[in-house]
């Protein structure tokens, strides 16, 4: 352990000792105290005023749960939702700061908790005009990940600074790496850097398929695609940009990175080949989600295109694979939807030798023409394909706009011509054999 590691334990062993030493004052104490119990006061008052208005209002249930934006008409409520518990907070920490004033006792902490609540009063505020202009659960659900978060750093950040001197601590270090002291600032930054980064960054995606031009980008799939790159690409610049900022040595990494060449070379040549063929499937579009794809003698559907990975779901059982990029670089695969999604079915059916071909072709075509799914151009076609051992056998060549329909719309199919062969006389015949018993006279003579 070097001299400079020693001081930097030393200096925050000595801050926190300050820091105790600052709560073990009584005045410090009740300061604390009276903020804590305002804050337990203000949120039982807010839960049970807003447990009553429920109970009035049954419809304010759906606020919260609300896959829709806030109506103007919630409005009110939600305001009472929202920033009645702040308002309250600030309403009884008022009280402790006047009584401590009338004694003239210190009550500096508890205005720098009014202040903390003024900040919260304003969040509130801020994620109410959000839930009236995006819908409710998307909301609540960046809150939790994105707003929450960055709004506890700030407030921590906040009650940190009334006892440390927050530019010192982070300037202290704990360890040494590649030579370097590693300050306790730095990483910080790296930590809430990359987690907010990555947060941010999803979120921009979201917005980013919502703006695409429909004109320009008609298809789902291509709007996916494309976010999908601008996803890896902000995360690559992102992360940067936060070790650039920090001072990472580039040196460091120069001789990591010739250190591991040899591992990467034989260990990961296969993460680094599944990497170079996602991009290339992103850029060529090759594959796209929803994609209807033949893989180990199933059709599967394209759930997710990931980096590494690509998902596909078998439509037959509905079992999740998860197939490394460069398969589809190195095998042949077959698909339903590359350029063009329409799909042609077959249906086979035998009719009996004492049916009219013609007829039979003509009903078969009416009964694919009269499915709301089959399309009719391309025209669905009936033809005579051959004199079966029992039957005249035919084959009706319908198209489809979507490759998941194929079997069910088959079955339907199969039915309608059952039925309609039925109304017309037609029969559909099954294999018939007939046996003849001979009778010889030599086997079944006398001794």
């Amino acid at each position: 352990m070097n001299q400079e590691t020693v001081l930097s334990l030393g200096y925050l062993e000595a801050e926190l000792v300050k820091v105790w030493v600052i709560l073990q004052r009584p005045a410090v104490q009740i300061q604390i105290l009276g903020v804590f119990l305002s804050i337990l006061i203000a949120l039982g008052i807010s839960k049970w005023s807003w447990i009553q208005l429920k109970r009035k209002f049954p419809q304010l249930r759906r606020i919260d749960v609300s896959s829709k934006k806030l109506s103007w008409k919630h409005y009110g409520f939600a305001l009472v939702r929202y920033l009645l518990t702040p308002t309250l907070c600030l309403l009884t920490v008022s009280l402790p700061v006047f009584i401590l004033k009338q004694l003239d006792w210190s009550y500096g902490y508890l205005v720098d908790g009014a202040k903390i609540l003024v900040d919260f009063w304003f969040y509130n505020l801020f994620l109410l005009l959000l839930y009236t202009l995006f819908p409710v659960r998307y909301v609540k659900h960046y809150r939790n990940i994105l707003f929450a978060p960055l709004f506890f750093l700030f407030i921590v950040t906040r009650i940190l600074n009334w006892f440390l001197d927050l530019r010192e601590l982070s300037a202290a270090s704990l360890i040494s790496l590649f030579g370097k002291p590693l300050e306790l600032g730095a990483i910080f930054v790296v930590i809430t850097g990359l987690y907010f980064l990555i947060v941010t960054t999803f979120l921009l995606e979201r917005l980013l398929i919502v703006t695409l031009p429909e004109k320009i980008f008609p298809e789902p799939k291509a709007k996916q695609a494309i976010s999908l790159i601008f996803r890896y690409f902000v995360i690559g610049i992102g992360i940067v940009i936060i070790f650039g900022y920090v001072g990472v040595n580039p040196t460091a990494f120069a001789a990591i990175t010739g250190g591991l060449s040899v591992g990467i070379g034989f260990g990961l040549k296969e993460v680094i080949s599944n990497f170079i063929s996602g991009l290339w499937l992103l850029f060529e579009r090759s594959l796209k989600i929803g994609d209807i794809i033949l893989f180990e003698g199933e059709w599967s559907e394209v759930t997710s295109l990931g980096i590494r990975a690509t998902k596909v779901k078998v439509i037959k059982n509905n079992f999740e694979l998860i197939i490394p990029n460069q398969t589809f670089f190195t095998q042949k695969v077959s698909t339903l939807t590359g350029t063009d999604p329409l799909i042609r079915s077959l249906l086979q059916v035998g009719t009996s030798y004492d049916c009219n071909p013609q007829k039979v072709q003509q009903l078969l075509v009416q009964v694919a023409q009269q499915h709301p799914q089959v399309l009719n151009e391309p025209v669905p076609e009936a033809f005579f394909v051959g004199f079966g051992e029992s039957s005249l056998d035919f084959e009706l060549r319908f198209w489809l706009d979507d490759p998941l329909l194929s079997f069910p719309v088959t079955s339907e199919l199969a039915c309608l011509v059952w039925q309609t062969f039925a109304e017309n006389g037609i029969e559909i015949p099954y294999p018939q054999r007939d046996l003849h018993i001979r009778s010889d006279s030599n086997i079944l003579g006398s001794d």
